[in-house]
């Protein structure tokens, strides 16, 4: 594979991943904020520090977590399949044109089927010239 292509199939791979990080840690970030902001700060204190109590708004925000970073491992695979198969076979496709291997081979059996023809016109000489030697024989020995 040349350089350039190479290259622009990195970029793709690198733009993918970075594009769906981005996406998945800005959800983590989203889930981070509902939990943070759901805590509540309750009457009982520790050492006269009042300490946070969960509330349903801050289980919420595992949801989002969770999400981001399922975002982020499956756009990863991803970009990996979309770009390892696409330059795969953009390499295969150049490799393997069907058009020039068929026209190799009808240039091979045109030349196999020019050969076999030679040889049977010189068959056909050789068997014309042996019946011209047997019919002369025959009429020498009347």
């Amino acid at each position: 594979m040349e350089r350039t292509r190479s290259l622009q199939w990195a970029g793709r791979y690198f733009l993918y991943t970075t594009g769906l990080g981005l996406l998945g840690l800005l959800l983590v970030g989203l889930g981070g904020y509902l939990a943070y902001s759901g805590l509540m700060l309750g009457p009982e204190t520790i050492y006269g520090v009042p300490y946070p109590h969960v509330t349903s708004t801050s289980l919420l925000g595992i949801v989002p977590v969770l999400l981001g970073i399922a975002v982020w491992r499956a756009g990863k695979a991803w970009a990996l399949y979309h770009t390892l198969s696409g330059a795969v076979s953009e390499e295969l496709g150049d490799t393997y044109d069907t058009e020039h291997v068929k026209s190799d081979i009808v240039a091979v059996l045109d030349d196999r089927l020019a050969d076999m023809q030679q040889d049977l016109q010189s068959v056909n000489r050789e068997v014309r010239d042996l019946k011209e030697a047997e019919e002369f024989e025959f009429n020498a020995a009347d």
